[in-house]
């Protein structure tokens, strides 16, 4: 619009310079030419501000429109992609027999949505208890924790999977950032027949990673 307006100013000034006379007619002619391209400036700049005023703020409402109308599709295809996932880890719990059909289809849920609660700690349970696949068990359960750092019982699980493996020292740590990140699971340990080999041969380290 401001270009626009540059232009029919200086269209103005060149007709003014083409078709003027000499002398002071020309000077004259020149100044009438001016004093009008300002009037008409003015009156052009006035347009502009008063389609500013009418369109801008439309302008604005509708592209603040399009964005919360991109932001709720994409919350409504995460919310699916949830459900979806959750049903999945739910349908896994629930399955007996073929561990390789269990993992098949907790893999699946992973995909849709990596980030589904407990998902990785499902599929690290059947690792562990149904293929004796130690390393992916401990490879899942800390994947969990990369996507929810505050969820003690992959913590717990851990220190589990390296107490049946005589690893104290590891087990003693998991045990630690359990407790950090829920000070009251501190007595689950106690009742976890899991640990029960770590409390016979470290009972004054156990106590105190417990904070007793």
């Amino acid at each position: 619009m401001r270009f626009v307006i540059l232009l029919v100013i200086l269209a103005l000034l060149v007709i003014g310079l083409f078709f003027g006379h000499s002398g002071d007619q020309q000077a004259a002619f020149l100044l009438t030419v001016i004093s009008t391209s300002a009037t008409l400036g003015g009156i052009a700049f006035a347009l502009y501000g008063w389609y500013s005023s009418k369109e801008i703020p439309d302008l604005v409402e509708k592209r603040v429109q399009e964005h919360m109308n991109e932001m709720e599709k994409r919350m409504e295809k995460r919310l699916l992609a949830q459900q979806e996932a959750m049903q999945k880890v739910i349908a896994a719990y629930g399955m007996t027999g073929d561990p390789d059909r269990k993992i098949a289809l907790l893999r699946q849920a992973l995909e849709v949505d990596p980030s589904v609660y407990n998902g990785y700690v499902a599929l690290g349970y059947v690792y562990w208890h149904e293929k004796g696949d130690l390393i992916a068990a401990e490879e899942c359960f800390r994947k969990d924790l990369d996507y929810h750092p505050d969820n003690y019982q992959a913590a717990c699980d851990l220190a589990a999977l390296y107490a049946e493996q005589k690893e104290w020292t590891a087990a003693l740590s998991w045990m630690k950032e359990a407790v950090r990140i829920r000070p009251e699971s501190a007595k689950d340990f106690d009742n976890d027949p899991r640990f029960d080999a770590l409390r016979a041969n470290l009972r004054e380290d156990y106590e105190r990673v417990l904070g007793r």
